[in-house]
Formats: C-alpha cells, sequence, structure tokens
C-alpha cells in the first residue's frame, strides 16, 4: 500500500507516487483512486503474462520440433535424399560433407543447442560427371569458413593454402555399395576450414613424398 503524508495542519495530504493534494473531505477519494491505479497495474501484468507464457511455449515446442537428439538426424530431417560423409564432431558442433542424389557433393555444418542438433544451410553443386580428378579441378565453398574439393590419390597427395595443409578424408569411409553406387571409387575429399579464410589465393596440390607441385589452381 502506498504510504500517506500530511502536512502539520493535518488537511494538505499526499500519497507517494501519486501527484495529488488533499484536502479534509477529498482524501478518501485520493487514496481509492490510487488503489485504484495500483489494481490496474496489476490486471495489466497478468495480460502480459497471458500473452507471454503461451508465446514462450508455443516458441519451445516449434524449435523442440526442430531439434534432434543426433546431428545425422538433423541432416535427414533437412533432405532425406543425402549419403553423408562425416567430417568431424566436436562438442556442439558438427561438420558433414555429402553426396546429394547420385552426382553432387557438399556440406553443412550441424550445431547443438539447448533443445538438440540443428542443421544449417546446405550447399551443394554438381560433381565432374566423369569424375577426373587426378589434378586440382575447382574447389567449393561454405559461407568464409570452409574451402572444399575433390582429388584422386589422396594418401600420396597434400593440398596447401599458403603454410596450411588441408585435411583429407578417404571416401573409402563409406560402404562399399555406396562408393559403387555413385562412383567414388578412389577418391578423397579435401578441405580448409578457419574462422575466416583468405578471400583468394592459390592452393596448391603436391607429392607428399617429394613435395614436388603437381599443380595449382585459384579460389
Amino acid at each position: 500500500m502506498k504510504s500517506l503524508s500530511c502536512s502539520s495542519n493535518g488537511r494538505d495530504c499526499f500519497i507517494s507516487d501519486c501527484v495529488y493534494i488533499a484536502n479534509g473531505p477529498r482524501l478518501f477519494n485520493i487514496v481509492r483512486v490510487c488503489k485504484e491505479g495500483d489494481l490496474m497495474k496489476k490486471w495489466l501484468l497478468i495480460a502480459v503474462s497471458l500473452i507471454a507464457i503461451p508465446t514462450a511455449v508455443i516458441w519451445v515446442i516449434a524449435e523442440k520440433s526442430d531439434s534432434y537428439s543426433e546431428p545425422q538426424e538433423a541432416l535427414f530431417a533437412a533432405d532425406h535424399d543425402l549419403t553423408l560423409i562425416p567430417g568431424y564432431k566436436i562438442n556442439d558442433k558438427a561438420l558433414f560433407f555429402f553426396i546429394k542424389g547420385t552426382n553432387n557433393l557438399g556440406a553443412a555444418y550441424v550445431q547443438k543447442d539447448l533443445f538438440g542438433w540443428k542443421a544449417d544451410i546446405l550447399t551443394w553443386s554438381p560433381m565432374d560427371s566423369k569424375r577426373s580428378y587426378e589434378n586440382l579441378s575447382g574447389s567449393q565453398g561454405q559461407g568464409e569458413n570452409l574451402i572444399y574439393g575433390l582429388i584422386r590419390h589422396g594418401d600420396d597427395r597434400i593440398v596447401q593454402i599458403g603454410e596450411d595443409r588441408a585435411t583429407i578424408l578417404n571416401l573409402a569411409m563409406l560402404p562399399l555399395s555406396e562408393v559403387e553406387k555413385l562412383r567414388l571409387e578412389g577418391l578423397y575429399i579435401w578441405y580448409f576450414e578457419g574462422d575466416k579464410l583468405p578471400g583468394g589465393g592459390e592452393i596448391k596440390l603436391l607429392n607428399k613424398d617429394t613435395g614436388k607441385e603437381l599443380g595449382t589452381m585459384d579460389f
């Protein structure tokens, strides 16, 4: 309840937080007005709560429906026509490459939050129909953080930007039936990842044993 203060004559009074001056009989009316103001504030708070709580519940339900217990589930929910190639899964972040359909190579990040795993945007581009990847032949990107492509003889090769070496994944990790169906025999994915990769430069392909330069490509 608001506090009431009066002057020494007992006639001029005011209630804290209520800018009213009372003269004798009007004091009761002022107290009533202030109480009504408090009541309106309480009803306003209740009304806001009645709107906010259902909105929060709907948001939580929507977030849960878009989240999954495993990163693979999140990717398949985004697009079921994928053959997944795991890059890594570290803490709350995972990187996957994938073959979409039979002839498109792509990549996607998957992030884990309070409700589970969610897939970021999926991007892909057509692969060379003849699978001619003896040398560096094109690259793809995912935002500013990832550059990748395909090569052959990955166990004997180094892919390099400046002083940084690419991570190389052998697609023989996939089931043999998938490798044969998608014509991935002898292919490797190379990729560079960083907080912000250079906006351009040269990628080199080197012989791992001799260090001999086998080819270059601008990106």
